[in-house]
């Protein structure tokens, strides 16, 4: 399955690095590169994740990652990485 990243996640991504660059900007890029070499498992194992408690739907899931909440949609053809973020007051009924 083809991992594909939301807009949303695409920014929480870029605020992950920007953060990790005001100390290492190579730290930053090895990072990032880490969190998604380790989110491609998804397109393998798609079910690795458990049900997100919010939406309680067996396609939309949950897979952490160096600490950080991945949250997942599975489609017929994709994985669909709806948000990604380290904090627990995230609201993730925004997504």
């Amino acid at each position: 399955m083809k991992i594909i990243y939301s807009i949303q996640a695409k920014k929480q991504l870029y605020s992950i690095k920007e953060y990790i660059s005001l100390d290492s900007r190579k730290n930053a890029i090895e990072y990032l590169s880490k969190i998604k070499n380790k989110i491609e498992i998804l397109s393998f194992y798609p079910y690795i994740g458990k049900v997100n408690s919010t939406f309680n739907l067996d396609y939309i899931r949950d897979f952490v990652v160096f600490g950080y909440k991945i949250i997942y949609k599975i489609n017929k053809e994709n994985i669909l990485i709806l948000a990604i973020y380290k904090y627990i007051d995230f609201d993730e009924t925004t997504i």
